[in-house]
């Protein structure tokens, strides 16, 4: 019995949920058929805020942020519609990297696509594609390859730097009046809009996930105090004046990643009553 209460809990289910796990018999090439459906949506989804911003409905900063904070969160809601085979994670990856394809061509030059420039860069130039866009979809691959659904930290990572950081400048240009002593062009109203989105987000991908049977089920009253350090980390990282050589789309999500991987398993730790082993942390969080 006590060794019992002092291994934390560690089964993780990473099989599809039951209807994609019956269509992925029945239906060739399921998985293939769930990544083209992803990526058709991904490119429609920019298109329509490009329309609604030449309509005159959205102006431009507020279209690529809209953009910024919603397509992230929709594609990781579409892990859950391909099943447990173990390809299936790089099919789903090859979304990301299909449109990171798209964004060099048209950042380097060799495609003309104005609309798509004016829809993802702040000044119009095609270079700005690149930089943080392109960063922004390495980081929606990378976290689809390394943590799928097998751990809450790739979800976490995408709802800082989706949710919370996108949230930031938006708050922040609206009601940014009182800016923080470290960093003028930032202020108070944004950091703590980052910070409350994404929890919320993290929270809700959480739940989502760990009732359809994914990721470790802690209640979370355990996982809360553990997860703000994980957003506390990411707004103050945010907040730095750093963003001139090193872009808010590579440091949130590094430190989303990294802080998720080190505090997740004490959570685990704190709902199983014991504590746990640094060199246990990767074991329980299933990345091989």
């Amino acid at each position: 019995q006590q060794q019992q209460q002092q291994q934390p809990r560690r089964q993780v289910l990473t099989a599809a949920l039951p209807f994609v796990a019956e269509a992925a018999q029945t239906v060739p090439q399921w998985d293939l058929l769930c990544g083209v459906a992803a990526a058709v949506c991904s490119i429609a989804w920019v298109k329509i805020f490009g329309k609604l911003k030449r309509a005159g409905v959205l102006e431009q900063n507020l279209s690529r942020k809209l953009v910024h904070i919603t397509t992230g969160p929709i594609f990781v809601l579409t892990w859950l519609f391909f099943s447990d085979a173990p390809y299936a994670r790089f099919i789903a990856a090859a979304v990301p990297c299909l449109n990171g394809i798209r964004l060099l061509a048209v950042g380097s030059g060799v495609v003309d696509n104005p609309g798509l420039v004016k829809s993802m860069s702040r000044s119009g130039d095609k270079a700005e594609l690149l930089r943080g866009p392109l960063y922004y979809i390495a980081v929606l691959a990378a976290v689809t390859v390394l943590f799928w659904r097998e751990t809450p930290a790739g979800a976490i990572t995408v709802s800082m730097m989706c949710g919370g950081d996108g949230i930031a400048d938006i708050v922040g240009r609206k009601f940014g009046t009182a800016k923080l002593p470290w960093n003028s062009s930032k202020s108070w109203a944004g950091s703590a809009a980052m910070f409350a989105t994404g929890m919320v987000m993290a929270c809700a991908y959480f739940w989502l996930f760990c009732s359809q049977g994914y990721f470790e089920c802690v209640p979370l009253q355990f996982v809360l105090p553990y997860l703000s350090v994980v957003c506390g980390a990411c707004t103050l990282v945010e907040s730095l004046p750093v963003n001139s050589w090193f872009d808010d789309n590579l440091s949130v999500p590094l430190v989303a990643a990294g802080m998720s991987m080190l505090v997740l398993p004490m959570a685990a730790a704190a709902a199983a009553g014991c504590s746990v082993p640094q060199h246990d942390v990767l074991q329980m969080l299933h990345i091989h």
